[in-house]
Protein backbone atom coordinates (compact mmCIF):
# COMPACT_ATOMS: atom_id res chain seq x y z
CA UNK A 1 0.00 0.00 0.00
CA UNK A 2 1.31 3.72 -1.12
CA UNK A 3 1.77 6.36 2.11
CA UNK A 4 -0.54 8.95 1.22
CA UNK A 5 1.86 11.06 3.39
CA UNK A 6 4.24 10.73 0.40
CA UNK A 7 2.60 13.16 -1.37
CA UNK A 8 3.50 16.60 -3.51
CA UNK A 9 4.41 18.36 -0.57
CA UNK A 10 3.85 17.88 2.92
CA UNK A 11 0.78 18.48 3.64
CA UNK A 12 -1.29 17.70 0.42
CA UNK A 13 -3.10 14.57 2.51
CA UNK A 14 -4.30 16.36 5.56
CA UNK A 15 -5.46 18.60 2.72
CA UNK A 16 -7.56 16.15 1.10
CA UNK A 17 -10.92 15.15 1.41
CA UNK A 18 -9.88 11.75 3.21
CA UNK A 19 -7.50 13.42 5.22
CA UNK A 20 -9.94 16.15 6.68
CA UNK A 21 -11.79 12.71 7.43
CA UNK A 22 -9.27 11.07 9.50
CA UNK A 23 -8.48 14.16 11.41
CA UNK A 24 -12.38 14.55 12.64
CA UNK A 25 -12.23 11.32 13.63
CA UNK A 26 -8.91 11.41 14.90
CA UNK A 27 -10.60 14.41 16.75
CA UNK A 28 -13.84 12.67 17.95
CA UNK A 29 -11.68 9.46 19.37
CA UNK A 30 -10.00 11.51 21.21
CA UNK A 31 -13.01 13.01 22.94
CA UNK A 32 -14.85 9.82 23.39
CA UNK A 33 -10.97 8.47 25.22
CA UNK A 34 -10.52 11.55 27.26
CA UNK A 35 -6.99 12.48 25.42
CA UNK A 36 -5.77 8.89 25.79
CA UNK A 37 -3.15 8.86 23.49
CA UNK A 38 -2.58 4.92 23.31
CA UNK A 39 -6.13 3.72 23.17
CA UNK A 40 -7.20 6.57 20.44
CA UNK A 41 -3.93 5.12 18.28
CA UNK A 42 -5.48 1.70 18.17
CA UNK A 43 -9.36 2.48 17.64
CA UNK A 44 -7.84 5.08 14.73
CA UNK A 45 -5.80 2.16 12.84
CA UNK A 46 -8.96 -0.32 13.96
CA UNK A 47 -11.57 2.36 12.66
CA UNK A 48 -9.93 3.43 9.33
CA UNK A 49 -7.57 0.69 8.75
CA UNK A 50 -4.51 3.63 8.44
CA UNK A 51 -0.82 2.88 9.01
CA UNK A 52 1.03 3.88 12.67
CA UNK A 53 2.85 7.10 11.05
CA UNK A 54 -0.80 8.52 9.65
CA UNK A 55 -2.48 7.55 13.14
CA UNK A 56 0.77 8.82 14.89
CA UNK A 57 0.55 12.45 12.58
CA UNK A 58 -3.03 12.95 12.92
CA UNK A 59 -3.24 12.56 16.32
CA UNK A 60 -0.23 15.07 16.69
CA UNK A 61 -1.99 17.24 14.46
CA UNK A 62 -5.15 17.05 16.54
CA UNK A 63 -3.40 17.30 19.65
CA UNK A 64 -1.05 21.00 18.22
CA UNK A 65 -4.75 22.56 17.07
CA UNK A 66 -6.23 22.20 20.76
CA UNK A 67 -3.06 23.42 22.40
CA UNK A 68 -2.73 26.50 19.90
CA UNK A 69 -6.87 27.41 20.20
CA UNK A 70 -5.41 30.52 22.07
CA UNK A 71 -4.45 31.81 19.20
CA UNK A 72 -7.59 32.51 17.26
CA UNK A 73 -10.34 30.40 16.07
CA UNK A 74 -8.51 30.08 12.58
CA UNK A 75 -6.18 27.16 14.36
CA UNK A 76 -8.73 24.86 14.21
CA UNK A 77 -7.98 24.01 10.90
CA UNK A 78 -4.26 25.07 10.76
CA UNK A 79 -1.46 22.69 11.22
CA UNK A 80 1.31 22.78 13.38
CA UNK A 81 4.30 21.02 15.18
CA UNK A 82 4.72 20.68 19.00
CA UNK A 83 8.34 22.01 18.99
CA UNK A 84 6.89 25.17 16.74
CA UNK A 85 4.07 25.91 19.37
CA UNK A 86 6.91 25.56 22.37
CA UNK A 87 9.46 27.84 20.19
CA UNK A 88 5.68 30.20 19.43
CA UNK A 89 5.40 33.61 20.12
CA UNK A 90 2.48 34.61 22.58
CA UNK A 91 0.24 36.38 20.28
CA UNK A 92 0.10 39.54 22.36
CA UNK A 93 3.92 39.36 22.42
CA UNK A 94 4.17 38.93 18.71
CA UNK A 95 2.04 42.05 18.37
CA UNK A 96 4.35 43.98 20.49
CA UNK A 97 7.61 43.03 18.46
CA UNK A 98 5.94 43.91 15.45
CA UNK A 99 4.99 47.50 16.15
CA UNK A 100 8.23 47.74 16.08
CA UNK A 101 8.55 47.25 12.17
CA UNK A 102 5.40 49.48 10.97
CA UNK A 103 5.35 51.19 8.32
CA UNK A 104 8.47 49.30 6.86
CA UNK A 105 8.59 48.49 3.07
CA UNK A 106 9.84 45.37 3.04
CA UNK A 107 10.85 43.00 6.60
CA UNK A 108 13.00 39.98 6.32
CA UNK A 109 12.20 37.23 8.87
CA UNK A 110 14.33 34.24 9.17
CA UNK A 111 13.15 31.01 10.50
CA UNK A 112 9.10 31.20 9.97
CA UNK A 113 7.91 28.35 12.08
CA UNK A 114 4.12 28.04 11.52
CA UNK A 115 4.34 31.33 10.97
CA UNK A 116 2.82 33.77 14.47
CA UNK A 117 4.96 35.99 14.33
CA UNK A 118 5.10 36.47 10.38
CA UNK A 119 1.41 36.99 10.16
CA UNK A 120 1.89 40.19 13.60
CA UNK A 121 4.35 41.28 11.03
CA UNK A 122 2.42 40.89 7.64
CA UNK A 123 -0.40 43.29 9.88
CA UNK A 124 2.41 46.10 10.64
CA UNK A 125 4.83 46.19 7.44
CA UNK A 126 3.68 46.56 3.73
CA UNK A 127 5.28 43.11 2.70
CA UNK A 128 7.51 40.47 4.40
CA UNK A 129 9.64 37.85 2.54
CA UNK A 130 10.69 34.87 5.54
CA UNK A 131 12.51 31.92 5.04
CA UNK A 132 12.08 28.50 6.80
CA UNK A 133 14.74 25.71 6.18
CA UNK A 134 12.04 22.84 7.05
CA UNK A 135 9.61 22.33 4.29
CA UNK A 136 7.23 20.68 6.23
CA UNK A 137 6.99 24.15 8.46
CA UNK A 138 7.37 25.90 5.67
CA UNK A 139 3.76 24.43 4.07
CA UNK A 140 1.92 24.58 7.41
CA UNK A 141 2.83 28.49 7.22
CA UNK A 142 1.65 29.40 3.94
CA UNK A 143 -1.60 27.32 4.94
CA UNK A 144 -1.74 29.34 8.59
CA UNK A 145 -1.44 32.70 6.47
CA UNK A 146 -3.84 31.91 4.26
CA UNK A 147 -6.07 30.94 7.10
CA UNK A 148 -5.80 34.33 7.98
CA UNK A 149 -6.47 36.22 4.91
CA UNK A 150 -2.60 37.33 4.55
CA UNK A 151 -1.26 37.97 1.44
CA UNK A 152 1.45 40.25 1.63
CA UNK A 153 4.34 37.51 2.66
CA UNK A 154 6.25 35.57 0.64
CA UNK A 155 7.61 31.96 2.27
CA UNK A 156 10.84 30.61 1.18
CA UNK A 157 11.91 27.10 1.89
CA UNK A 158 15.59 26.48 2.38
CA UNK A 159 18.57 27.08 4.44
CA UNK A 160 19.18 31.05 5.28
CA UNK A 161 22.70 30.99 4.82
CA UNK A 162 21.88 29.79 1.41
CA UNK A 163 18.78 31.30 0.53
CA UNK A 164 20.73 35.19 1.49
CA UNK A 165 23.23 34.65 -1.18
CA UNK A 166 20.47 34.84 -3.66
CA UNK A 167 18.79 38.09 -2.00
CA UNK A 168 19.23 41.71 -2.32
CA UNK A 169 19.49 43.18 0.77
CA UNK A 170 19.18 46.46 0.56
CA UNK A 171 15.61 45.51 -0.54
CA UNK A 172 15.12 45.12 3.12
CA UNK A 173 14.16 47.58 6.10
CA UNK A 174 13.91 45.55 8.61
CA UNK A 175 14.72 41.76 9.92
CA UNK A 176 12.84 39.97 12.72
CA UNK A 177 14.39 36.27 13.49
CA UNK A 178 13.81 33.44 15.60
CA UNK A 179 16.55 31.25 15.59
CA UNK A 180 15.42 27.64 16.19
CA UNK A 181 17.05 26.69 19.55
CA UNK A 182 16.20 22.86 19.83
CA UNK A 183 18.16 20.24 18.11
CA UNK A 184 16.48 17.59 15.69
CA UNK A 185 15.42 15.43 18.79
CA UNK A 186 14.06 18.58 20.58
CA UNK A 187 17.11 18.91 23.03
CA UNK A 188 17.41 22.73 24.32
CA UNK A 189 20.23 24.43 22.74
CA UNK A 190 21.74 26.62 25.09
CA UNK A 191 24.55 28.44 23.18
CA UNK A 192 23.57 30.84 20.84
CA UNK A 193 26.55 30.23 18.96
CA UNK A 194 24.85 27.04 18.19
CA UNK A 195 21.78 28.46 17.24
CA UNK A 196 20.43 27.52 13.66
CA UNK A 197 20.84 30.11 12.30
CA UNK A 198 23.64 31.41 14.98
CA UNK A 199 23.30 34.33 16.60
CA UNK A 200 26.40 35.80 15.10
CA UNK A 201 25.66 34.83 11.92
CA UNK A 202 22.41 36.65 12.16
CA UNK A 203 23.89 40.06 13.84
CA UNK A 204 26.32 40.02 10.85
CA UNK A 205 23.52 40.42 7.81
CA UNK A 206 24.00 44.12 6.83
CA UNK A 207 20.27 44.92 6.92
CA UNK A 208 19.37 48.19 7.33
CA UNK A 209 16.29 49.74 9.55
CA UNK A 210 14.77 47.78 12.83
CA UNK A 211 16.58 44.56 13.46
CA UNK A 212 15.48 42.01 16.15
CA UNK A 213 16.57 38.82 17.25
CA UNK A 214 15.06 36.87 20.20
CA UNK A 215 16.56 34.24 21.88
CA UNK A 216 16.47 32.47 25.37
CA UNK A 217 16.01 34.39 28.65
CA UNK A 218 18.74 33.05 30.23
CA UNK A 219 21.35 33.76 27.71
CA UNK A 220 24.04 36.34 28.95
CA UNK A 221 24.57 38.25 25.94
CA UNK A 222 27.34 40.41 27.04
CA UNK A 223 29.67 38.88 24.48
CA UNK A 224 27.44 39.33 21.17
CA UNK A 225 27.20 42.99 21.59
CA UNK A 226 28.81 43.90 19.44
CA UNK A 227 30.13 47.21 21.03
CA UNK A 228 26.89 48.81 21.47
CA UNK A 229 24.56 48.18 18.70
CA UNK A 230 22.72 45.36 20.12
CA UNK A 231 20.27 46.09 23.07
CA UNK A 232 18.27 43.65 25.28
CA UNK A 233 15.11 43.56 25.88
CA UNK A 234 13.33 40.90 28.68
CA UNK A 235 9.49 40.82 27.70
CA UNK A 236 7.39 39.37 30.28
CA UNK A 237 3.81 37.70 30.47
CA UNK A 238 1.48 37.31 33.25
CA UNK A 239 4.04 35.89 35.91
CA UNK A 240 7.08 34.54 33.20
CA UNK A 241 9.80 35.87 32.04
CA UNK A 242 8.88 34.75 28.37
CA UNK A 243 11.86 36.33 25.98
CA UNK A 244 15.15 37.94 25.84
CA UNK A 245 15.22 40.32 22.68
CA UNK A 246 18.18 41.67 20.90
CA UNK A 247 17.56 44.93 19.48
CA UNK A 248 19.83 47.19 16.40
CA UNK A 249 18.72 50.28 15.20
CA UNK A 250 15.32 50.75 17.16
CA UNK A 251 15.37 54.52 18.11
CA UNK A 252 14.59 55.99 21.45
CA UNK A 253 15.22 52.27 23.35
CA UNK A 254 17.62 51.59 25.82
CA UNK A 255 19.61 48.32 27.21
CA UNK A 256 18.34 45.85 29.69
CA UNK A 257 14.71 47.06 29.22
CA UNK A 258 12.02 45.18 31.04
CA UNK A 259 8.59 45.45 29.20
CA UNK A 260 5.31 43.74 30.50
CA UNK A 261 3.22 43.16 27.82
CA UNK A 262 -0.27 42.25 29.00
CA UNK A 263 -3.71 40.70 27.72
CA UNK A 264 -5.40 44.08 26.23
CA UNK A 265 -2.26 44.54 23.99
CA UNK A 266 -0.95 47.29 26.29
CA UNK A 267 2.58 46.80 27.58
CA UNK A 268 4.64 48.34 30.86
CA UNK A 269 8.27 49.04 30.57
CA UNK A 270 11.32 49.76 33.22
CA UNK A 271 14.97 50.69 32.28
CA UNK A 272 17.56 51.40 34.73
CA UNK A 273 18.91 54.78 35.08
CA UNK A 274 22.40 55.98 33.67
CA UNK A 275 23.72 56.80 36.86
CA UNK A 276 25.04 54.08 39.57
CA UNK A 277 23.32 53.58 42.96
CA UNK A 278 24.26 52.03 45.98
CA UNK A 279 21.70 50.19 47.36
CA UNK A 280 20.36 49.94 51.05
CA UNK A 281 20.54 46.29 52.35
CA UNK A 282 18.71 45.07 55.14
CA UNK A 283 21.31 44.86 58.07
CA UNK A 284 20.24 41.47 59.07
CA UNK A 285 18.34 42.10 62.21
CA UNK A 286 15.35 39.44 62.01
CA UNK A 287 13.46 41.62 64.84
CA UNK A 288 13.39 44.43 62.57
CA UNK A 289 11.51 42.11 59.40
CA UNK A 290 8.46 41.56 61.36
CA UNK A 291 5.49 44.47 59.58
CA UNK A 292 7.75 44.74 57.12
CA UNK A 293 6.69 43.21 53.39
CA UNK A 294 8.91 40.92 51.67
CA UNK A 295 8.69 41.21 47.76
CA UNK A 296 9.28 39.09 45.11
CA UNK A 297 9.89 40.91 41.74
CA UNK A 298 8.95 39.85 38.01
CA UNK A 299 11.19 37.53 36.68
CA UNK A 300 11.84 40.03 33.39
CA UNK A 301 12.99 42.67 36.16
CA UNK A 302 15.24 40.31 37.70
CA UNK A 303 16.86 39.39 34.38
CA UNK A 304 17.69 42.99 33.66
CA UNK A 305 20.29 42.65 36.23
CA UNK A 306 19.44 46.37 37.65
CA UNK A 307 17.26 44.99 40.73
CA UNK A 308 19.35 47.34 43.39
CA UNK A 309 18.82 50.12 40.77
CA UNK A 310 14.79 49.66 41.10
CA UNK A 311 15.15 49.37 44.50
CA UNK A 312 16.59 52.67 44.83
CA UNK A 313 14.14 54.24 42.83
CA UNK A 314 10.99 52.97 44.96
CA UNK A 315 13.20 53.13 48.31
CA UNK A 316 13.35 49.26 48.64
CA UNK A 317 15.62 47.38 50.42
CA UNK A 318 17.62 44.68 49.10
CA UNK A 319 17.79 41.37 51.11
CA UNK A 320 21.22 40.46 50.35
CA UNK A 321 23.22 42.09 46.84
CA UNK A 322 22.97 38.21 45.48
CA UNK A 323 19.38 37.45 46.15
CA UNK A 324 16.71 38.92 44.49
CA UNK A 325 13.83 39.87 47.19
CA UNK A 326 13.45 43.59 47.92
CA UNK A 327 12.26 44.98 51.69
CA UNK A 328 9.54 47.46 51.75
CA UNK A 329 9.39 49.10 55.01
CA UNK A 330 5.79 50.37 54.40
CA UNK A 331 2.82 48.89 52.45
CA UNK A 332 4.30 49.04 48.95
CA UNK A 333 1.96 50.33 46.21
CA UNK A 334 0.25 47.71 44.00
CA UNK A 335 2.40 47.13 41.06
CA UNK A 336 2.91 44.10 38.28
CA UNK A 337 6.65 44.49 38.51
CA UNK A 338 6.75 42.43 42.30
CA UNK A 339 4.43 40.24 44.19
CA UNK A 340 4.08 41.43 48.06
CA UNK A 341 4.29 39.71 51.56
CA UNK A 342 3.28 40.86 54.61
CA UNK A 343 6.25 39.44 56.95
CA UNK A 344 4.97 38.09 60.03
CA UNK A 345 7.93 37.03 61.69
CA UNK A 346 11.90 35.73 60.65
CA UNK A 347 14.33 33.78 61.90
CA UNK A 348 17.69 32.23 61.10
CA UNK A 349 16.56 28.55 59.05
CA UNK A 350 16.32 25.95 61.74
CA UNK A 351 13.69 23.30 61.31
CA UNK A 352 12.69 22.18 64.47
CA UNK A 353 12.20 25.75 65.29
CA UNK A 354 10.12 26.59 62.53
CA UNK A 355 8.41 23.77 62.78
CA UNK A 356 7.07 24.79 66.01
CA UNK A 357 6.49 28.59 64.96
CA UNK A 358 4.09 27.02 62.33
CA UNK A 359 2.58 24.89 64.39
CA UNK A 360 1.70 27.84 66.73
CA UNK A 361 0.06 29.48 63.47
CA UNK A 362 -1.77 26.67 62.78
CA UNK A 363 -0.24 26.31 59.27
CA UNK A 364 -0.12 23.33 58.01
CA UNK A 365 -0.81 21.31 54.51
CA UNK A 366 -1.75 24.86 52.82
CA UNK A 367 1.22 26.33 53.36
CA UNK A 368 3.25 27.84 50.26
CA UNK A 369 6.64 27.81 50.32
CA UNK A 370 9.11 29.67 48.05
CA UNK A 371 12.89 29.61 48.15
CA UNK A 372 15.58 31.63 46.55
CA UNK A 373 19.59 31.35 47.25
CA UNK A 374 18.22 27.76 49.92
CA UNK A 375 20.17 25.09 49.00
CA UNK A 376 16.61 22.70 49.53
CA UNK A 377 13.81 22.71 46.80
CA UNK A 378 9.98 23.46 48.05
CA UNK A 379 9.57 19.84 47.90
CA UNK A 380 12.30 19.04 49.85
CA UNK A 381 11.58 21.53 52.58
CA UNK A 382 7.82 20.43 53.02
CA UNK A 383 8.30 16.55 53.02
CA UNK A 384 11.10 17.25 56.10
CA UNK A 385 8.31 19.57 57.74
CA UNK A 386 5.69 16.91 58.13
CA UNK A 387 2.72 19.50 57.28
CA UNK A 388 -0.63 18.19 59.16
CA UNK A 389 -4.08 18.75 57.43
CA UNK A 390 -5.04 22.70 58.00
CA UNK A 391 -7.48 25.07 56.54
CA UNK A 392 -5.10 28.03 57.73
CA UNK A 393 -3.26 29.61 54.78
CA UNK A 394 0.49 30.95 55.11
CA UNK A 395 3.87 31.43 53.18
CA UNK A 396 7.23 30.38 54.54
CA UNK A 397 10.04 32.25 52.07
CA UNK A 398 13.30 30.01 52.58
CA UNK A 399 16.08 32.58 51.45
CA UNK A 400 19.69 33.77 52.68
CA UNK A 401 21.54 36.69 53.38
CA UNK A 402 25.39 35.93 52.95
CA UNK A 403 26.09 32.96 54.40
CA UNK A 404 22.97 32.46 56.77
CA UNK A 405 19.95 30.87 55.95
CA UNK A 406 16.86 32.44 56.83
CA UNK A 407 12.82 31.85 57.57
CA UNK A 408 10.18 34.20 56.98
CA UNK A 409 6.58 34.03 57.78
CA UNK A 410 3.89 35.97 56.01
CA UNK A 411 0.82 36.29 54.35
CA UNK A 412 0.20 36.85 50.47
CA UNK A 413 -1.23 40.41 49.61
Amino acid sequence: MNNPLNSTTPLDYWLSKQGYQTLAQTHELLEATRNDILRTTTLLRRALGCTAEIASEALEITLCREKAAPFGEWTQHGFFTRQSLEQATAPHIAQHHAKRFKGCRHVLEICTGAGFDTAALAHNAARVTTIEANERLAAMARHNLSLQGITNVEVVCGLAENVMAGLALHEFDGLWSDPSRRTTTGARIHSPDDYAPSLQWLQRLNVRGVRGIKIAPAVNCEAHHLGNSWLREWIGYEDECREQVLWSGLEGFSDNTATLVYANGEIEQWRPQEQSVIPNLWNGDETLLAGMFVLEPHPALIRTGHLAEFAAEQGFMLLDRQIAYLISPTLPPKSAWYETFAILEAMPFHYARLKERLQSRLWGNRLEIKKRGFPETPEEIRKKLKLAPSPQEGVLICTRKQERHWAILAQRL
